[in-house]
């Protein structure tokens, strides 16, 4: 307990203890959770429903759990990140190294395993999506995935499954990682201390109380922060799993949203590249990190090629999940049209409008999908035609080579109603207001 530490090791030095005492909050809160919890497909999201409405604080409880497993990732990833720049993974810490990337591993497989849970929509399609990617792998892929699984797809066996795994397997591996990364810190010290004096020669640091009262501090801040949101943020919860919504985009949580965002590069048979490729092999690198670097250089700007080959990942991943995010976001619950009466050729150009997912691609006033396509309320001012725009939607290319847009093949009829409708969105002379696809579909059955 008393034991000196390099003096200029800064907060970043706590890090390790604020992961630990994250675990121990999940830990306990999950535990009572479990009191609760009702692990089978007909009754797992209506105990959810039980906790968050019945139980007392049960709310709170679970706001907790829920905002604290994605606390966890985010500082068990920050840690990674900082021993990574510090050059920590060098001689004598390269098994610790290895160690934290396992840990780091098990926070990712945790929150894998454990938003399946609430058996709603988010939590079914999200898994069949990634309990898929093992498919991938050659010759023992199948099994792997029926093994994960429980059988074909995804099912009772796999809730109970995962239950298991997240509550007895993972934990056990967890703590028994810790230990082992505690005792290797133990051995070699904290890491990041860049100062040339001697231990001795530098003021009096000890684990207890100054590097501990650090570390209360720390998670003082870090767990009001998660409290506030468990009282303040809606933890959410979808509509129970199965429920047919055909708008619905299946999407993980947060932190797999990069990779959920890669997989679109990858289509059809290069979809392996993007699932287990280059995952895999970033996970290998990561273990291997520690015997790529012979000197014994350690500061950023030592190693420039290290830190620019970090900082590009960083980026990489980044731009991916609010990529991810973008695309996945729901789209064409509502359409803003002109605030007039539309024509009836102008109402059926708004059906097709609609039925044809236009939405997906194009923003009418900023709102819409994915804004790969143009904004269409500006089709007025761009001078397009009664003529053009329906030779132009049955066939973009013909028109223009560089159009990424997809050919209708639309009756003449259709193509003409669509085109009075885009030619509606003309909103310097008409306000404009925003109706529900409720609404449009309502039209259409009448």
């Amino acid at each position: 307990m008393e034991k000196p530490l390099p003096d200029d090791l800064g907060w970043a030095a706590t890090l390790g203890s604020l992961c630990a005492l994250l675990f121990a909050v999940q830990a306990v809160t999950g535990m009572i959770l479990a009191f609760y919890y009702n692990p089978t497909p007909d009754q797992a999201h209506a105990s959810i429903g039980y906790i968050m409405n019945t139980v007392s604080l049960g709310w709170i409880l679970r706001g907790i759990h829920h905002w604290g497993a994605s606390a966890m990732v985010i500082l068990v990833f920050v840690h990674l990140v900082y021993n990574f720049f510090s050059g920590a993974f060098k001689a004598p810490r390269e098994l610790t190294w290895i160690i934290g990337v396992c840990l780091f591993l098990l926070t990712l497989g945790f929150g894998f395993t454990g938003y399946l849970f609430p058996w709603d929509q988010k939590a079914y399609w999200a898994t069949v999506v990634s309990a898929n990617i093992p498919k991938d792998i050659p010759v023992i892929g199948e099994f792997l995935a029926r093994l994960l699984l429980g059988g074909e797809t995804v099912s009772g066996l796999t809730l109970t499954r995962f239950y298991a795994i997240h509550t007895l397997m993972f934990p056990a591996l967890m703590a028994c990682f810790i230990a082992l990364h505690l005792y290797l810190v133990r051995v070699h010290d904290l890491a990041g201390g860049t100062s040339s004096k001697s231990i001795n020669e530098l003021k009096t640091y000890r684990f207890f109380p100054e590097h501990l009262s650090r570390c209360s501090i720390g998670f003082g801040i870090v767990f009001a922060v998660i409290l506030l949101l468990s009282i303040f943020a809606d933890v959410p919860l979808e509509e129970v799993a199965g429920t047919v919504d055909p708008t619905y985009l299946p999407r993980p949580e947060w932190y797999y949203m990069w990779l959920f965002q890669l997989l679109t590069f990858f289509p059809g048979k290069a979809e392996i590249v993007g699932s287990l490729i280059i995952p895999v092999a970033g996970g290998i690198l990561l273990f291997c990190l520690p015997f790529l670097s012979k000197t014994d250089l350690r500061g950023m700007a030592d190693r420039p090629l290290a830190t620019a080959a970090g900082i590009t990942c960083l980026v990489g991943i980044v731009y991916l999940t609010l990529m991810g995010f973008e695309g996945a976001r729901s789209y064409g619950d509502r359409v803003v049209v002109p605030d007039r009466q539309l024509s009836a050729s102008e109402q059926k150009g708004l059906r097709i409008f609609m039925d044809r997912e236009c939405t997906y691609c194009h923003h009418i006033m900023g709102r819409g999908g994915r804004i790969q396509g143009p904004d269409l309320s500006n089709v007025v001012a761009k001078n397009r035609t009664k003529e053009w725009l329906p030779r132009f939607i049955k066939d973009p290319q013909a028109i223009s080579r560089w159009s990424i847009m997809p050919k209708y093949d639309l009756g003449e009829d259709e193509l003409n109603a669509l085109a009075d409708f885009l030619l509606s969105l003309d909103f310097d002379s008409y306000g404009a207001k925003s109706i529900s696809r409720q609404e449009v579909i309502g039209e259409k059955q009448n």
